[in-house]
């Protein structure tokens, strides 16, 4: 059994001017990955290893978030998740080695949610927003990763925890 954390990056700031991978969080971002870290806490959430966008709203989401997942996790930036579709975020995934058992994404939308829609079949709700977090449990190992092979267990955003 293999658990996925879908992680979208918190609310960013559209109105510094920066190019769109160097957008910051805003306010309510921070604010809302901060409530984050403490539902992943509390939940007891501990990923093996986190792939995280080079992004930085997924980098800022990703410094408040850590605060609440255990020490010594594993930590991999890259570009391979940033603003691509469920096959490309899939496609990484399959790449996870196979002693994770637990991993923590962060990235962006569609990809997200998309990623959620082909690898469960179902659709979350009207949308995944800002800084809202999806569970999955798979039998499958992350090489055998595809469509309808896994099942969501928990789907939460900022506004569920404050």
């Amino acid at each position: 059994m293999i658990t996925l954390h879908l992680l979208r990056h918190a609310k960013s700031d559209w109105d510094g001017g920066e190019p769109d991978h160097d957008r910051p969080l805003a306010a309510r971002g921070e604010r809302a990955a901060a409530a984050m870290s403490m539902y992943c806490r509390q939940q007891g959430i501990a990923p093996d290893l986190i792939l995280c966008s080079t992004a930085r709203r997924t980098l800022d989401t990703l410094a408040l978030v850590r605060n609440g997942l255990p020490d010594g996790v594993k930590i991999e930036t890259t570009r391979d998740i940033y603003e691509v579709g469920a096959s490309q975020v899939v496609a990484r995934l399959k790449r996870i080695p196979a002693a994770v058992r637990v991993a923590l994404v962060i990235g962006h939308n569609p990809g997200m949610e998309d990623t959620v829609r082909l690898l469960t079949g179902e659709a979350i709700g009207s949308k995944f927003p800002t800084g809202a977090l999806a569970t999955l449990e798979s039998g499958s190992g992350w090489a055998a990763l595809g469509p309808r092979c896994a099942s969501l267990r928990r789907f939460v955003t900022p506004k569920d925890l404050v």
